[in-house]
C-alpha cells in the first residue's frame, strides 16, 4: 500500500519544495489497543513499587503540521502532536501527551545527502496531573548513494531530559542521549520497503539506579499487497543495564532484555482513511521480579490522513 503509515513519514523533500506556498498536513491514528502503557521510551522506573503489566485501552495520536518550503531544497516543518491514552480500569495511566516541534531540511541537488534537524517541547500529564516535561533535538544525515530512496542510510543523534513533576519521582531526573544507524531498503517498483536499526543509548538520572545503557536492535519490513492494502511485521530487541541497586530490599543493579514482535494488515477504506489490525507478543524479561511482565498484544482501529 503506497500510503503506508512508515512510507507516509519518509516523502521525498523535493516533492514539497516544488510547491511555491506550503500546505499543511494531519495524520491521526486511533485505536484500541492491548500494550504496554510503561513504555521503553519513557523512564520505566516511573511506577514505582508498582508492578508492570500490559493493559488494554483507547490510544489517539494526531500530528498537525505546517510544511513551508524555503529557498533552494530547504523545508521548514512545524509540527504539533496530542496523544490521548485511556484506561477504564486505571485511571492512574491515562495520560495526555501535548509536542510542539520544529524541523528544519535541505538536501544536496543531486538528492544523494539530506541533513535533518529538529527541536521539541514535550509535556506529559497522568490522570490529570502534571508528570514529566521534555526537551528534544535531534539531527539526521541521510546519505543515498543512487540518488533516489532505493537505497538510504541514516545517522541519528538525539538527546532529550526528563523533568518529573512529582517530589517523589525526582530522582528519575535524567539526560538521555542515543545515537543510531538506520539502513532502508525500497524497490524501484514501491512494492516492499525494509528497514533495519541500531541504537545506543545512554541516561544519566538524578539517583544512580535510575541511570542506563541501553543497545536496540529493529527491523521492519512493509509489503505492498495492492493499490489498497499493506502488510507488515517488525521485531525489535532492547538489552537495558541500570547502575547502582534498585532498592534497600533488592540490592541488586536492573536489567531488563525486552522483545517485541508484530504483524499489521492495513488497507485503505476511503480516500485518506485507512483501517489496520495487528497482533503480536511482548516479553520483557528483568531479573526484578515487578518488572518482569509479557503478553499477547494487539491493535485494531483506523488512520486519517489530509
Amino acid at each position: 500500500m503506497r500510503t503506508s503509515m512508515l512510507a507516509a513519514g519518509l516523502a521525498v523533500v523535493s516533492a514539497g519544495a516544488a510547491q511555491a506556498d506550503g500546505r499543511f498536513e494531519l495524520q491521526s491514528t486511533n485505536m484500541i489497543a492491548r500494550s504496554d502503557p510503561f513504555s521503553a521510551d519513557e523512564a520505566l522506573a516511573s511506577a514505582g513499587p508498582a508492578v508492570f503489566d500490559l493493559e488494554t485501552g483507547f490510544d489517539s495520536n494526531t500530528w498537525l503540521r505546517r510544511v513551508q518550503p524555503l529557498a533552494g531544497r530547504q523545508v521548514l516543518r512545524f509540527e504539533g502532536q496530542l496523544r490521548v491514552r485511556g484506561y477504564a480500569d486505571r485511571d492512574e495511566l491515562n495520560s495526555v501527551l501535548v509536542t510542539p516541534r520544529v524541523q528544519y531540511w535541505n538536501t544536496t541537488a543531486d538528492n544523494r545527502l539530506q541533513v535533518r534537524l529538529a527541536a521539541g517541547y514535550s509535556a506529559l500529564s497522568r490522570d490529570g496531573s502534571a508528570h514529566w516535561t521534555r526537551p528534544e533535538a535531534e539531527a539526521q544525515l541521510r546519505w543515498r548513494p543512487q540518488g533516489d530512496q532505493r537505497l538510504e542510510t541514516v545517522f541519528r543523534v538525539r538527546a532529550n531530559a526528563y523533568d518529573f513533576e512529582r517530589a517523589d519521582l525526582q530522582g528519575l531526573d535524567l539526560e538521555r542521549v542515543r545515537v543510531g544507524l538506520e539502513q532502508f531498503f525500497r524497490p524501484a517498483d514501491d512494492t516492499l520497503v525494509m528497514r533495519i536499526s541500531a541504537y545506543f543509548e545512554q541516561a544519566d538520572a538524578e539517583e544512580e539506579r535510575f541511570s542506563f545503557e541501553e543497545a536496540r536492535l529493529r527491523g521492519e519490513v512493509i509489503w505492498s499487497l495492492d493499490d489498497k492494502s499493506s502488510a507488515a511485521l517488525v521485531a525489535d530487541y532492547r538489552d537495558r543495564d541500570y547502575d547502582g541497586a534498585f532498592s534497600a530490599l533488592q540490592p541488586v543493579a536492573r536489567s531488563d532484555q525486552r522483545f517485541e514482535i508484530e504483524a499489521r494488515y492495513e488497507r485503505q477504506i476511503v480516500e485518506r482513511v485507512s483501517a489496520f489490525v495487528a497482533a503480536g507478543y511482548l516479553d520483557n524479561e528483568s531479573n526484578i521480579q515487578t518488572r518482569d511482565y509479557g503478553g499477547a498484544t494487539f491493535r485494531a482501529g483506523f488512520s486519517l490522513r489530509i
